[in-house]
């Protein structure tokens, strides 16, 4: 059995990828794709961790204003690569509380549906679509099978949500798997999320606020079924998005199940 929450101390949203099945019964590689929040925090022990896995390589899907506020801590093994989806970030993860504050405590709905409209954009918007090709150009690279490829953004699950959710279906796991995948953020991150919750019922936030602050941390399955909705109305199919947006041929789609399955 694959533990697929890391053990990291100072940093949630480490996730293993290795393990999942495929529709045809093969299985990904363990030690070859993790998905996680961002690295600023991370202790000298959680390094050590991620040195044990050999990361290769260390792909930074945030937008520059997040870099420059938590640069990484990049594993001694890694190359680090800037691979920025959003030119600014849409997702919210650097507005500051006050500013949150002010667009949602009288807004409970308000984060459910920020977040509704960043997953439209994470699949349609021209930026994010060069950007998760160059997310794949990366990984097609990394053939050696003592290596990790480490992802992330912010908080783990938009963003790299979404390059999971894409790389995933590449490697051919079945779409209930996929958004299990997908869902694990809220048990991963529950703690980080708990604690922000309980720092704004400390300081009598409104409900509205709360809720609101909630959705824009947590995921949801109506914000996948926006990305799915958009693709399926302007590209048919996941696959189809595939190799017509994101440009993986079926060479590219071969190479990547070589790389990354058992």
């Amino acid at each position: 059995m694959v533990s697929r929450i890391l053990p990291i101390e100072n940093g949630h949203n480490f996730r293993e990828l290795g393990g999942y099945q495929t529709l045809d019964g093969k299985t990904l590689k363990t030690k070859r794709l993790l998905r996680t929040a961002n690295l600023a925090d991370l202790s000298p022990k959680d390094l050590a961790l991620l040195n044990s896995y050999n990361v290769s390589v260390d792909i930074d899907l945030r937008s520059k204003d997040e870099r420059q506020q938590a640069p990484d801590k990049v594993p001694v093994s890694a190359k680090y690569k800037s691979v920025p989806i959003f030119k600014e970030d849409q997702t919210e993860s650097t507005t500051t509380e006050a500013e949150l504050y002010q667009r949602y405590t009288n807004n409970p709905l308000g984060g459910q549906m920020q977040m509704q409209k960043v997953y439209q954009e994470l699949v349609q918007d021209e930026h994010s679509i060069k950007m998760y090709r160059q997310f794949f150009e990366i990984l097609l690279q990394q053939s050696a099978d003592n290596q990790a490829t480490l992802f992330h953004c912010t908080g783990g699950k938009d963003r790299t949500g979404m390059a999971a959710y894409y790389l995933l279906n590449a490697l051919n796991v079945p779409e209930p798997v996929i958004r299990q995948d997908y869902l694990l953020t809220n048990t991963a991150s529950q703690q980080h999320i708990a604690q922000r919750m309980s720092r704004l019922a400390a300081k009598h936030a409104s409900s509205g606020f709360i809720k609101s602050t909630h959705a824009l941390m947590s995921v949801q399955s109506a914000y996948l079924d926006t990305a799915t909705t958009t693709i399926k109305q302007n590209w048919g199919s996941t696959q189809n998005y595939l190799q017509t947006a994101l440009k993986l041929s079926k060479s590219d789609i071969n190479q990547l199940r070589a790389t990354y399955l058992n």
